[in-house]
């Protein structure tokens, strides 16, 4: 996720490391071969893009024409958790998106009439943390389909993220099997089906496989199917952070999958890595 912090805070780095990220575009021109393939997926149908509103804020600080080619239009998201008012600014068309770790709050914000912006797009992301109530964590299948009845009875479209590091967590529903890592665990749980069953976009947070393209593939390709014969109208993304690595590394895992959309993770401090990432997709015809 990006980081809260203020414009004022970030922008004197953010515009010194500008010169230096947009360099990458010539760079990235380099790719040939492996760009026009890209590219060739990239129009088989990227559907959106997602990072927070705050995020695209700082990106377009940096590099408005790259931010504005992927998020200034109304078919990408940008999330954040103000139910008031919409994280989205400086004019772009990006769709806002009410985020929630917890299908308790999400709940009792639409019991107490606490959202009073008007949303089209909430998201769910339940993971091993403390924003997410310990049984939420022991119970996805179930919450992910309380929250997306939940939202859709109120009018509201909905981005269900679940992520792995569930697997993990004691007492679960589904427990981990005596040996057991968190990709297999995923898959046999079905923890993608259960999401979109009840959703209009998945996530799967693959970003941990950055670096072992095959096993991003795998996990997205393998979930994507489950996710489809759970709901086939889904669109199932995939997520790359700056937290696992390169910005060419987290090209080449995006690009090794024909996903529908993609979600972009990063802090402040890693926006010229994100950036970057951006300008090599871009290069590559998405």
């Amino acid at each position: 996720m990006f980081a809260s912090a203020s414009p004022a805070r970030n922008l004197a780095r953010i515009t010194a490391a500008a010169a230096a990220v947009l360099a990458v575009g010539a760079a990235a021109a380099t790719f040939g071969t492996s760009a026009a393939s890209a590219s060739t997926r990239a129009q088989a149908g990227t559907q959106n893009w997602i990072t927070t509103g705050w995020g695209i804020h700082l990106n377009n600080l940096a590099d408005p024409a790259t931010t504005s080619h992927f998020f200034n239009t109304a078919g990408s998201f940008g999330t954040g958790p103000n139910n008031s008012a919409t994280p989205v600014s400086d004019g772009f068309a990006t769709s806002g998106v009410l985020s929630y770790a917890s299908y308790a709050q999400f709940a009792a914000d639409v019991r107490t009439g606490a959202i009073t912006y008007p949303y089209k797009w909430v998201a769910y992301d339940p993971e091993a943390w403390s924003q997410t109530p310990l049984y939420e964590q022991r119970s996805p299948v179930k919450y992910l389909r309380l929250f997306g009845q939940l939202a859709h009875a109120h009018g509201y479209k909905v981005i269900e993220l679940p992520a792995r590091d569930l697997g993990g967590v004691a007492g679960s529903a589904c427990p981990a099997l005596p040996g057991e890592s968190l990709d297999p665990w995923y898959i046999r749980c079905n923890i993608a089906g259960a999401a979109a069953a009840y959703a209009d976009i998945y996530v799967l947070q693959d970003q941990v496989n950055t670096t072992r393209v095959s096993e991003f593939a795998y996990l997205y390709n393998t979930a994507r199917a489950q996710a489809q014969a759970a709901n086939p109208q889904i669109v199932t993304d995939a997520e790359v952070s700056t937290n696992y690595g390169t910005p060419a590394q987290m090209a080449a895992a995006a690009q090794s999958v024909t996903a529908d959309g993609y979600y972009v993770s990063a802090t402040s401090p890693t926006l010229p890595q994100a950036d970057q990432f951006l300008q090599q997709m871009q290069v590559a015809g998405y």
